[in-house]
């Protein structure tokens, strides 16, 4: 069993709840990973509840960066887990050590690094921006392929997407998560989409990617496009 789904975006299926922010879980036969936390833990507990979500069966917690509607959700995470490894951003480290305490295991990231069998940080990648929170990526490796998840792709998603595939040997099958093209215009858009179809068949852009983003890549892309909000289940089998 292999699965990846969406318990935190700006937008939800029936059922579940919206609001900015941005958390995946990603599951195997050997492991689970919790990718960011969201905003606001009561939304996190319920959306996750509503997905049938084992909180203690969580091996790992991979926090992007360290921003609101990512991390939002971690307190609530490190009460209802079972001393997960936490993984973060080195630059970041004695932060989440005082806030996870002896509840999490630590595990500070600089340069790409496997944190398993399966999952890789692709380490922290420089954003550009003024006093920017130090961002990294994760690439699955799934039974299908490699599958890029970004928080909000601070770095550039074209960037983040060149590294993976640098790091993996081969194109990557997915690249899911916030895009942060909510500031760009159309043109801008429309050439990254072309862009990141060198490295990857399938995209499922969501959170930050912004509405016009989202629609841009739903044209642009046809078939390869795979809605993703909070409340859907990735069918990797189908991907």
């Amino acid at each position: 069993m292999e699965s990846i789904t969406i318990l935190y975006d700006n937008k939800a299926v029936e059922g579940f709840t919206a609001d900015w922010g941005f958390s995946a879980l990603i599951e195997t036969d050997e492991e689970t990973l919790l990718f960011d936390t969201g905003a606001k833990p009561e939304i996190l507990k319920e959306n996750g509840e509503k997905a049938g979500v084992d909180w203690q069966s969580i091996d790992f917690i991979f926090i992007s960066h360290n921003h609101w509607d990512h991390t939002g959700g971690l307190p609530f995470i490190l009460q209802v887990t079972n001393q997960p490894e936490l993984v973060i951003p080195e630059t970041d480290l004695e932060y989440f050590e005082e806030l996870a305490g002896e509840k999490a295991i630590c595990v500070p990231v600089n340069a790409p690094t496997y944190i398993s069998e399966k999952f890789i940080s692709t380490g922290i990648m420089a954003t550009g921006m003024e006093n920017p929170a130090a961002e990294h990526s994760l690439i699955f490796q799934s039974s299908k392929g490699f599958i890029l998840i970004t928080g909000c792709s601070h770095p550039g998603i074209v960037e983040i997407a060149k590294r993976a595939t640098t790091i993996c040997g081969e194109k990557l099958l997915l690249t899911i998560g916030g895009f942060h093209l909510y500031k760009k215009d159309a043109a801008e858009i429309e050439e990254i989409a072309q862009q990141l179809k060198n490295f990857t068949e399938y995209v499922a852009p969501c959170h930050c990617t912004g509405d016009l983003g989202i629609e841009i890549f739903k044209t642009l892309w046809k078939e390869r496009f795979i809605e993703a909000k909070a409340g859907v289940e990735i069918p990797l089998q189908e991907a």
